[in-house]
């Protein structure tokens, strides 16, 4: 799991859906009060902005014309850090590990 916290514009299909998934997920874990460290440790996990990137990404998911039907339940973050990723660090290795997400950021022009 992760966040990439891109321009969600620049994000493959895969990988669009991929995050909105995981941001879900991450509802998940912290309801059932699953340990979050490692992702908080190494920048993959952004608490205070789940709600911000969920609505971002189900936006372009909107504008792709994909259907979206899960709302995003609201838990108590007050715990966790506010961490930041680095989203220049993460966009650089999007676009090396993902041809797909390559190819559509140079479609847009981006």
């Amino acid at each position: 799991m992760r966040m990439w916290m891109v321009d969600p514009k620049c994000m493959c299909r895969k990988h669009l859906l991929g995050e909105h998934n995981e941001i879900h997920m991450f509802i998940g874990a912290i309801k059932k009060h699953k340990k979050l460290h490692g992702y908080l440790k190494n920048n993959l996990f952004e608490p205070k902005s789940l709600w911000d990137r969920h609505a971002n990404i189900v936006q372009e998911m909107l504008n792709r014309g994909y259907n979206h039907q899960s709302e995003l339940e609201v838990v108590d973050i007050s715990t966790l850090p506010d961490i930041k990723i680095d989203a220049d660090k993460s966009l650089i290795d999007l676009i090396t590990r993902c041809n797909s997400c390559r190819d559509h950021m140079i479609s847009l022009d981006v």
